[in-house]
């Protein structure tokens, strides 16, 4: 006859967690800037955002607060259209930072984007304007992007596989000797 009763039981182990809370989209690794610069949205944007975003929030809050009957909710979309628009060109800021390892880049409210420093091959700084990459903000082409608010000098980085960046700071050369070392 077998013995069921004493049926061995291990320990269960105790839990591990770890330190700090990681992200599979953001790197466990952060390194600090070696070198950072960007630049703000100019006055005219800021302001034509806060008439936006006023104007936006006064459409919204009217066609939502109408008495009765409601008119056409597709009074709506100006309004949130206005709000968003307003938002955006409140927000608008870029900015550029090296690392030991990557060459990070923001444009928010949007974000940050990475270039892996082997992977550059060229770097300069250059004069550039709205008409130089078709606009103001972020600017996407095949194989280009540029992040503009303003004219003036910037940073352009070429990857290995050709595609250019492009992005506005107020002191480039800085940027650029940051990358050279």
């Amino acid at each position: 006859m077998t013995d069921t009763v004493n049926v061995p039981t291990f320990r269960l182990a105790e839990a591990t967690r770890p330190t700090r809370t990681t992200r599979a989209s953001r790197p466990t690794t952060t390194h600090a800037p070696v070198a950072a610069d960007g630049e703000s949205a100019p006055t005219w944007m800021r302001a034509l955002g806060a008439v936006l975003l006023l104007g936006g929030g006064a459409l919204t809050a009217a066609v939502l607060g109408w008495p009765g009957d409601a008119p056409e909710v597709a009074l709506l979309v100006p309004g949130v259209v206005a709000l968003v628009g307003g938002a955006l060109l409140l927000l608008a800021r870029t900015r550029i930072a090296v690392t030991d390892t990557d060459v990070v880049l923001r444009f928010r409210p949007l974000p940050a984007r990475r270039i892996d420093r082997r992977r550059i091959a060229e770097v300069a700084v250059v004069e550039a304007d709205a008409a130089t990459y078709g606009g103001l903000g972020l600017r996407v082409r095949r194989g280009v992007r540029a992040l503009i608010l303003t004219p003036g000098r910037g940073v352009r980085i070429t990857d290995d596989r050709g595609r250019v960046t492009f992005v506005r700071a107020e002191e480039p050369e800085r940027v650029l000797h940051a990358l050279d070392d």
